[in-house]
């Protein structure tokens, strides 16, 4: 089943907590405003900025809005000669991972 607009209560009623690991940016998108619009309860971690070779120290979690969260450098989009390296993929799947964990212990800020 393909994750669409039409779709995101039905698959994400219930859910607390939606972590989007997407690779297209308008995948990312479409979820990302699809949650914060149709399911009002449900707080979602996202990832933006993690392709290339930057430092890992780049990658960080921010809470641009009281049920979003972003984890990644926000900047380093896949594009040729940087794509999605291993690493920082890596990186930012531990602070998305984290990020999830804190906020099912009760903890939202970051």
């Amino acid at each position: 089943m393909k994750v669409s607009e039409n779709n995101i209560i039905e698959l994400f009623r219930g859910y607390d907590i939606v972590c989007e690991a997407f690779d297209r940016p308008e995948a990312k998108s479409m979820l990302v405003n699809g949650i914060l619009n149709q399911l009002p309860a449900a707080k979602i971690v996202s990832a933006s900025g993690l392709a290339g070779y930057e430092s890992s120290n780049s990658i960080r979690t921010t809470r641009p809005m009281q049920r979003l969260y972003l984890c990644g450098d926000l900047v380093n989009g896949a594009k040729i000669g940087s794509g999605l390296m291993a690493p920082r993929v890596q990186i930012c799947a531990g602070h998305q991972a984290n990020m999830a964990l804190r906020l099912l212990l009760g903890i939202e800020d970051i």
